[in-house]
């Protein structure tokens, strides 16, 4: 992260700012954009990795499954445990 350029940007711009392709960024370096600025963050990446991956393990668990009710729920609820997650890491918590 070039959080000098990111630091010009802000003060040059009056418009919201987003972390594009930041699935995998250190959250040290998400919290410091986000000090500078950046209003959004997108981890879409690190979502479908946690639904393939909760998914995989049921198929794993149950070779026989086949009613997609069964084996989207693992993956929607590790889904939700990275959104979770990530609205600690913005600092979003209890926000609307």
């Amino acid at each position: 992260m070039d959080f000098d350029r990111l630091d010009k940007i802000r003060s040059v711009v009056d418009i919201p700012l987003v972390l594009h392709g930041a699935s995998g960024v250190p959250d040290e370096m998400v919290r410091r954009c986000i000090d500078l600025g950046v209003c959004k963050v997108n981890v879409a990446t690190e979502l479908k990795i946690a639904f393939s991956d909760a998914v995989k393990q049921h198929f794993a668990d149950n070779p026989s499954a086949n009613d997609p009710r069964k084996y989207i729920s693992p993956g929607k609820a590790a889904m939700k445990e990275v959104v979770i997650d990530k609205i600690r890491l913005c600092g979003s918590e209890g926000k609307i």
